[in-house]
């Protein structure tokens, strides 16, 4: 199947964007300044700012004003509660702790950390949409007594299963069940699972709630009770100034807890709505993406009436390519047929990974570029570097006294850009020397000799298979200092420019497990290492409302652009 690279031009005539409307209609209102809007990211926001201040200067009698509060939906609800996000790490560990509370069996924390980030996302989504737990775990743990027989296991699937369920305990089941299967006790181990997961939330919500932590559903939990239980003002006395009309701009579906707060601020008078919702394409009730938004205008309805054409129906241009990488060399050609100043255009990127390819597509006649998503951590060089650095680490083995790396990771790292940058003349020349003997495993004696070549080929993992805070800590440390090594000798490249910005987040994320020293196994610890890495972006600097402009899907809402290239 090929790919598809979509052209949406859409020519405005009289439309003006949804963004604009709104702040030409607040300012013309009066009385600006003290309200609060509240946009579905940040990158509206930005765009809504440019606009009010071109609403103040093409005034008739420009009357300067106090710049209103402005925020995400996601910021204006721990902002509410004064509540700082947990890192997901931190969280993790937790909801281990309390899982051995609950659980006496429970398996290590290295088997654990495989499906215990499942167990926070089905948590977040239980409080995002306000679902009784009790309710839920418990119709859930009915319904898995009711099926899953099994029986369409083979028999190595079936004992697969039992390993993964070995560490539950065959008397603590609630649920007894007839399977009629060669081994009954298979489902019930399983059932355990959901017979814990009650318990399970509960502990682990008391349990953040007294170390002050909190994950983001929990967070909107938390404010959606509190304002049933509280009046709007008590709520929001001390955090907004009394008087404060909250105006919510752009949203699109909402959860649960987003539509109590709604509702709330509606009812009591304080909140107004501007939804992007004009058009006949987008009211279409055959179109998918009016679905969500055709119950929000009725429950909550327009603080204005807009432009009624809104989006004019788009010329629509489908170009078949054969692969990703080929999009991105189709940019240079249909740029230069787009209409409009570059500002209007837009490049949606739905696979961020396209990113570099279609930086080194843009025509050189485009001299400014706005980038709003950030470069992943695990495209770059110095994440492939490092990702070598460990495996050596985990490789070595040490024989009759000596530790012996294996040839594999050495000449993996040997390859790094990164590497032969930061390596001086003597280094090169050990490199040389290795690749000459071409030994399967190279004695460390052979590895050193410069401080490069030191810091790197150390041993630190002395045991792969012990879970020892220690360790970690030893490992932590030994990433620390090959950075700082290295670091200093790409600094002055131009070329690694942006992998010197890769190291620096590296180095903060590994500083972040240094503090916490968790105990397990040093290949858990790089998977927890990969999963922060994994949530890492260095985002590009520059003007934010100038040039063409790229994104990913999510920061599309709300804006409008002439031309669209996805």
């Amino acid at each position: 199947m090929c790919r598809v690279l979509a052209m949406n031009k859409v020519i405005f005539v009289s439309m003006k964007p949804f963004l604009k409307q709104v702040a030409d209609h607040y300012y013309s209102s009066g009385g600006i300044s003290d309200k609060c809007f509240v946009f579905p990211n940040r990158r509206a926001m930005v765009f809504f700012r440019k606009h009010l201040g071109d609403a103040v200067a093409s005034s008739p009698v420009p009357t300067p004003l106090i710049v209103p509060k402005m925020m995400t939906i996601n910021d204006f609800f721990h902002q509410t509660l004064e509540v700082t996000p947990t890192d997901k790490v931190r969280l993790l560990l937790a909801l281990y702790e309390s899982y051995c509370a609950v659980n006496p069996k429970a398996e290590p924390l290295d088997e654990f950390i495989f499906w215990g980030d499942v167990i926070l996302g089905d948590f977040d989504d239980v409080d995002k949409y306000l679902v009784d737990p009790k309710q839920l775990f418990a119709n859930v743990a009915d319904l898995k007594a009711l099926q899953d027989t099994f029986e369409y296991l083979t028999d190595t699937q079936r004992e697969a299963v039992k390993g993964f369920l070995s560490h539950f305990n065959d008397q603590s089941v609630k649920l007894t069940v007839d399977l009629g299967t060669e081994d009954p006790d298979v489902k019930g181990r399983f059932l355990q699972i959901w017979n814990i997961l009650y318990p399970l939330y509960v502990g682990y919500n008391k349990s953040l709630e007294d170390k002050g932590m909190a994950y983001e559903g929990m967070v909107y939990r938390s404010l959606a009770q509190k304002l049933k239980d509280m009046p709007v003002e008590d709520v929001f006395r001390g955090i907004f100034h009394e008087g404060t009309t909250f105006v919510f701009v752009g949203l699109n579906a909402l959860n649960e807890c987003e539509k109590t707060l709604l509702r709330k601020l509606r009812d009591a008078r304080k909140a107004e709505f501007c939804w992007d919702w004009s058009g006949d394409m987008i009211r279409d009730p055959q179109n998918r993406s009016s679905f969500f938004m055709a119950d929000n205008v009725l429950e909550f309805p327009q603080a204005a009436r807009w432009d009624p054409d809104g989006v004019k129906c788009p010329e629509i241009n489908v170009i078949s390519v054969a692969s990703s990488a080929g999009q991105a060399k189709r940019l240079p050609d249909i740029l230069r047929q787009r209409t409009g100043t570059p500002e209007e255009c837009a490049v949606v990127l739905p696979d961020e990974s396209l990113l570099k390819s279609v930086l080194n597509s843009i025509p050189e006649e485009i001299h400014d570029i706005n980038v709003t998503m950030g470069l992943p951590m695990s495209g770059s060089l110095f994440h492939t570097m490092m990702a070598d650095i460990s495996a050596i680490q985990m490789h070595m083995i040490k024989r009759g006294g000596t530790w012996l790396f294996y040839h594999k990771q050495v000449w993996d790292l040997f390859s790094s850009e990164i590497f032969r940058k930061a390596a001086d003349g003597e280094t090169m020349e050990i490199v040389a020397k290795v690749k000459e003997n071409a030994r399967y495993y190279i004695p460390r004696e052979e590895l050193a000799g410069t401080p490069l070549m030191n810091v790197i080929f150390r041993p630190v993992i002395m045991d792969p298979k012990m879970a020892s805070a220690a360790q970690i800590a030893s490992f932590a440390q030994y990433q620390k200092d090959v950075i700082e090594v290295i670091a200093p000798e790409i600094a002055d490249e131009d070329s690694l420019a942006l992998e010197l910005e890769y190291a620096k987040e590296y180095y903060k994320c590994i500083n972040m497990l240094f503090e916490i020293r968790p105990e397990v196994l040093p290949m858990t610890y790089l998977r927890l290492l990969g999963q922060i890495l994994a949530t890492v972006s260095v985002p590009f600097r520059g003007e934010p409302l100038k040039g063409l402009q790229i994104m990913g899907p999510l920061e599309t809402r709300a804006l409008d652009f002439r031309n669209l290239i996805i």
